[in-house]
């Protein structure tokens, strides 16, 4: 994708990519002048006298520099090719998708009717203060000096193309809320190419993020728009094939537990095998679910581990022919920060094999999580608020254990390493599932999250904000076309939460 779209930028950039675009596709959700009027909504730019143009003035000298670099230089005269279908194509990649008229035909009429009706509202602020362009006030050339001429006829003061900018950016992270970092760095970086430009102003560039926000949020109201922009995000949701993730509530475990019971250790990692639920506690509890007949029918302390039981998978191996259960794999998260492979009962459990990962890049502790039906076992952690790391690796068999029971893996066994470097605040359930990676987030008093991950792109895909469920999220698991995700709550360690998450 990043090569085809480099290809089509350069034409494009050179001419040789005839636009697509005629004035008349272009329908307008609202005229010019239902827009606010900036005039009355934006401050004035600043006079020739102050600490605000002496601002101006230094970045248009940091501008200046910049067109040192020929990289950046190529970049400033691509983002200021005045064409829809340029923009289409330069915003494609942050998008994580390309935008078409053929291929994607509602977010493409979002794209193009939402950025043409905002981006009006630069009119009326450049007619009224009509602000001398700074390549101009220095008596010196922009790096379009052919075109120095007729772009000192109109106004600085907004940056139309930071207007559109902005305007791409908004709209597109409507259709796709994960992208939206990535556009909105984009919308930053072409706001730059106007400064290094010498076309603009850094005030000019700064108003301009402004004025597209204004025009987007008056543009929400618009029945015609939200109609379109519900269009587009049905497209989406079918060209990325990605779940709704829409939350149903399933229930409090502390209503199927009898009240002589006791349940110990906040609530932590979490799966699901036929009719059981399976709800591990910290220290080691574990505490398993007829779902079915909606009751209790075990819990008891987990032989020989005392960890935090961060995370909790299935495998499909078993330990013995007779075995009740696959076998199942607990992340420590701590202690002896390895892989617990347990063999469960209703009864009571047994270790009958430990994985450690003696490798690089993680700081502190790590969690493990399976893809079991593709055979594969991942470590995933990294820095809390910081980057993430998801690497993969065969997932071992008993049969591959040493002389203590016990598995090792290092650097060399690393199949594919997955590094998020923002997106994520905390590691907390996790599993995977073929291509993508389901991953619960957050705790009070930050958002709460269940993530998608793109392990093939390296990348989120969905973001599914869930913190007006309040409760901190734990362990997932998959089954039945939901993501299921144990909440640990502030009522105690009984009351571990159950809801499910649509994969449709």
């Amino acid at each position: 994708m990043k090569k085809l779209l480099a290809i089509l930028s350069t034409a494009l950039l050179f001419g040789c990519l005839s636009t697509t675009l005629r004035a008349q596709d272009i329908q307008l959700y609202v005229t010019e002048h239902e827009l606010p009027n900036l005039v009355k909504c934006l401050p004035p730019p600043p006079d020739t006298i102050g600490e605000a143009f002496t601002h101006d003035i230094m970045r248009y000298m940091w501008g200046k520099n910049q067109r040192l670099d020929p990289e950046r230089l190529a970049q400033a005269k691509r983002d200021a090719i005045w064409s829809l279908d340029t923009v289409r194509v330069i915003y494609s990649e942050p998008f994580g998708y390309e935008i078409d008229p053929v291929k994607t035909p509602e977010i493409y009429k979002l794209f193009v009717n939402g950025v043409s009706t905002i981006e009006q509202i630069r009119f009326r602020p450049k007619a009224h203060y009509f602000r001398m362009r700074p390549y101009a006030r220095f008596h010196e050339s922009s790096i379009f000096p052919q075109d120095d001429e007729w772009l000192a006829t109109e106004g600085s003061y907004p940056s139309g193309h930071t207007i559109r900018a902005w305007s791409t950016a908004l709209v597109l992270a409507e259709v796709n809320p994960a992208a939206a970092e990535a556009l909105f760095s984009r919308a930053v970086e072409s706001g730059e190419s106007r400064v290094i430009a010498g076309c603009h102003w850094q005030s000019d560039v700064d108003a301009s993020a402004s004025a597209a926000c204004i025009g987007y949020a008056f543009l929400q109201a618009n029945p015609e728009y939200r109609a379109q922009a519900e269009r587009a995000r049905a497209e989406f949701k079918r060209i990325s094939g990605l779940p709704s993730l829409k939350p149903e509530f399933v229930c409090d475990f502390a209503d199927w537990t009898p009240e002589a019971e006791e349940v110990t250790g906040s609530t932590q990692g979490f799966t699901m095998h036929g009719d059981y639920a399976f709800v591990l506690h910290d220290k080691g509890r574990l505490c398993i679910f007829d779902m079915k007949k909606r009751k209790m029918v075990a819990n008891y302390l987990m032989e020989g581990n005392t960890s935090h039981c961060n995370n909790a998978c299935f495998g499909v191996e078993r330990a013995t022919r007779r075995s009740q259960f696959p076998l199942l794999y607990v992340a420590s998260c701590g202690g002896e920060n390895c892989c617990y492979v347990t063999d469960v009962t209703l009864k009571g459990s047994r270790i009958v094999q430990k994985i450690f990962y003696t490798g690089t890049d993680y700081a502190g502790t790590i969690d493990w999580c399976l893809d079991a039906e593709n055979g594969f076992i991942y470590t995933y952690g990294g820095r809390n608020g910081g980057y993430k790391l998801l690497k993969k690796f065969r997932l071992p068999r008993l049969a591959d254990s040493d002389g203590n029971g016990e598995v090792h893996l290092t650097d060399a066994d690393v199949l594919d390493v997955t590094r998020l470097e923002s997106g994520i605040n905390i590691w907390q359930g996790s599993i995977v599932r073929g291509r993508y990676a389901y991953l619960p987030d957050g705790y009070a008093p930050h958002e709460l999250f269940v993530h998608v991950v793109d392990l093939d792109e390296k990348r989120i895909v969905l973001s599914r904000n869930i913190t007006d469920l309040v409760d901190e999220p734990e362990g997932i698991c998959l089954k039945d076309g939901f993501a299921w995700v144990v909440f640990n709550t502030a009522d105690g360690p009984r009351h571990s939460r159950l809801w499910r998450f649509s994969l449709e």
